[in-house]
Formats: C-alpha cells, structure tokens, sequence
C-alpha cells in the first residue's frame, strides 16, 4: 500500500443541505452524527492527514467532530458552491500530499476498507492512474481520490463540479488514467436530501445506549 504519510483525506462538510432544509451532518445516527461517523471511518482508514473544512454552521459541525484528530479549514465561500471547499482543503493540505481523497461529509455508511481498498487500488495503478472513483452498477460516485499532480486543475475548480469535470475529460482523452472500484452495494451512494432519506437512513443505525 502506499505510504500512508503521503495521503491527504479532505471532508468537506460546509454545505447548506438545502434541499434537506437542516443540517443533514449534524443529524443523530444512533449514538453519534452523521458528520463524526464519516470523520471516525476516514481516521480508521490508511490515510495520514484528515482535514475538515467547515462552512455553514461552523462552530456546530466543529462540535460534533470535537476529540478527533482532524484539522479544521474554513471556508468562507461555502455558499459558492463544492468546489471552493476542496480548493480550501487542498490550501490547508501537507505540502508533500501525494494524493487527495475527497470524502463527502455525509457518508456515514463510508467505511475503513473502502477508503483502504481505494488507496491499494492506486498504489497497484501507478504510475498510470490519477483518480480512483467507486462505483456500482455503473453508477460512478464518492469518495473520489485524485493523485497531486492534477493539484492545479483542482484548484481551477468552480461552483458545484468539483472534480468532475477532470474525471469526464480523462473518460474522454486517457481512459487509462482512472480506476474504478467496483463496490458489492450501493450503500455509500445513499443520500439524506429529504425526512425520507434519513428515515431509511436511521433503520440502518440502531442505538446501541
């Protein structure tokens, strides 16, 4: 596996959960919240360094992931959009980050082997690969990892595309450059954009306490 020294985990949890209407990180899941789930699965896992990057409701999501070794990063441009907050955590990044992984606040079905089966998968593909992304079914999603040297097309990200934009015109112009994880369920995928969502959601963390 890669050395795990050089892996540079960024969650980005400052979005505004519009749709939702409240603050889907901040929901109970059994004993704990959405956002400390995912933190604590990223921490289990391979990588070196987890930076946080908080927007909306700053001090509450601070809250939730207090006791964890993660480095906050605010971004102050939140309300612009996704992409300004992985630009804010590759700027809060080790300079000597070899590898990005974008983890999206509210995965909490995220687990450890996932994260660690990502970055094997990597370590396996290079030099060839720039990005691992999961997928299912042909359904491609998050968390996504991306090697440094796409670092400055990165940065050049804007609004709600993040990386996006770099996977599709990899697709097009070196398909070799991606590798897919091919996952057994789609449970990482699920999201919590309604009351409903997060009821199925609940079903899947009983209370332990």
């Amino acid at each position: 596996m890669a050395d795990a020294r050089r892996i540079t985990a960024i969650l980005l949890a400052a979005g505004l959960s519009k749709r939702l209407g409240r603050n889907k990180l901040l929901l109970p899941l059994g004993d704990e919240t959405v956002i400390r789930k995912t933190a604590k699965a990223v921490l289990a896992s391979a990588v070196s360094e987890a930076i946080l990057v908080t927007g909306h409701e700053e001090a509450k999501v601070k809250q939730a992931v207090e006791g964890l070794s993660v480095h906050i990063a605010h971004n102050p441009r939140y309300a612009e959009g996704q992409s300004t907050s992985m630009i804010a955590g590759i700027e809060a990044a080790s300079e000597e980050a070899e590898v990005y992984l974008f983890v999206l606040g509210d995965q909490p079905l995220l687990t450890p082997e996932i994260v660690n089966e990502m970055i094997a998968l990597y370590e396996k593909s290079r030099p060839d690969a720039l990005v691992v992304a999961p997928t299912f079914k042909g359904r491609r999603g998050n968390p996504a990892l991306f090697a440094a040297s796409l670092k400055d097309e990165l940065l050049q990200a804007s609004g709600d595309a993040g990386g996006r934009g770099i996977i599709q015109r990899l697709e097009t112009e070196s398909p070799g450059r991606i590798v897919f994880h091919r996952l057994p369920n789609d449970d990482i995928f699920l999201d919590i954009d309604t009351e409903e969502d997060y009821e199925i959601m609940l079903r899947k963390f009983p209370k332990t306490s």
